[in-house]
């Protein structure tokens, strides 16, 4: 019943949003860049670079309220997609704006004739994916047929999308049906911060064990939390577990000890990747951050529930092959990992999912547009 009645729902939005669409048709296309943002922290730079050229309008959901009042205070014009007047109002800049940029699946975009002069691209808000999504998501597969045909609606919105490497393009083309023409080899922009960053890192005389794990809908911590506790209880005095669990996670009870730091959830990442010596993650993009920015740091991919995540969501096929080392399944092999003594490489496998992240992403995403805008593309 409940399904029935969002999917009722969702109908409704897409009729409304057709109906503003309609109303904005006879609006004259501008030479304006409209930002779509769901993911803080995914910018770091990219809209001052647009704005040093283009006039631009950033559309965005609650939870990116203080990147968007900061770039308001840069002479942004910002709307919130969470309020209706908000939405009103974004509709009408996606309907005449020369370049719509978004940074995840937004269902609006399935709803709005866009116009021939205008271009739309998609500027995923990971590096590298771990998980399936769009149309190999296994949940999806389970949706209604009008949920999948509002699904294809909102991928073939889409002119293009900015990749990093040719990895990361074949998970486009399988995940959005999108053809090799769609496919941009400019590098992921956000990843600029991390390269150019890599020279200040400051070295401590701990070794930082950073654990960033995914969020899970529907299962019970106690199948793939890491045992925080013992595995503490294991590692040496110049050891320090950082932990830092998704918003959604919960815990009725976080264990405290002198080696462990719990980090805010709400806190972005990026700075503990830079400074963390060993990663410990399962299916997060946080894995193609961290080897960039420490491509002689130990990567640890920790997969106690594989069977029932591919199962549930879809694991890339092949992906396991491409890790620097073996998926550990346990809290021991784990820590064999953090006490191997080997040197780590993880150049093979910033050439394959890092290949176009050398600094450079934001002017060649920057040289793009303004292509698009000039007329030239």
């Amino acid at each position: 019943m409940k399904h029935l009645l969002v999917s009722f729902l969702k109908e409704r939005y897409s009729w409304f949003i057709r109906q503003l669409s309609k109303k904005n048709q006879h609006c004259d296309v501008l030479k304006q860049v409209c930002y779509l943002m769901s993911f803080p922290n995914n910018n770091h730079g990219l809209i001052e670079a647009l704005k040093n050229e283009y006039d631009v309008v950033v559309l965005y959901t609650k939870s990116c309220e203080e990147e968007a009042r900061y770039l308001q205070n840069i002479g942004v014009s910002i709307y919130c997609l969470d309020t209706m007047s908000g939405l009103v109002r974004g509709v009408r800049q996606l309907s005449q704006s020369k370049v719509v940029i978004a940074d995840n699946y937004f269902a609006c975009l399935g709803d709005i004739s866009f116009k021939e002069t205008q271009t739309v691209y998609q500027l995923w808000h990971a590096t590298g994916a771990i998980k399936q999504f769009g149309l190999e998501d296994k949940t999806a597969m389970k949706r209604s047929k009008k949920d999948k045909e509002r699904f294809r609606r909102v991928y073939d919105a889409f002119d293009y999308v900015f990749v990093a490497s040719e990895r990361m393009g074949d998970v486009f083309k399988r995940s959005y049906g999108f053809s090799d023409e769609q496919i941009l080899l400019t590098g992921f922009a956000r990843t600029d911060y991390l390269v150019n960053q890599m020279e200040q890192t400051q070295q401590t005389d701990k070794r930082h064990i950073l654990y960033l794990p995914t969020y899970r809908e529907n299962s019970s911590l106690e199948n793939w939390l890491l045992d925080i506790e013992y595995l503490s209880g294991q590692l040496s005095q110049q050891d320090l577990l950082q932990v830092k669990l998704h918003p959604h996670v919960t815990m009725t009870q976080k264990f405290a000890a002198k080696n462990v730091e719990w980090i805010v959830s709400t806190q972005s990442a990026d700075d503990y990747i830079k400074q963390a010596d060993v990663l410990i993650t399962d299916y997060s993009s946080v894995a193609f951050d961290f080897t960039l920015a420490n491509p002689e740091k130990q990567l640890i991919m920790y997969w106690p529930d594989e069977m029932i995540y591919n199962k549930t969501t879809g694991i890339q096929q092949a992906i396991k092959q491409d890790f620097p080392q073996p998926v550990a399944y346990t809290t021991l092999e784990i820590l064999n990992q953090l006490n191997d003594t080997q040197k780590i490489d993880n150049q093979k496998f910033n050439q394959l999912w890092n290949t176009y992240n050398d600094g450079k992403a934001t002017s060649r995403v920057v040289r793009e547009i303004k292509e698009v805008m000039d007329g030239e593309k």
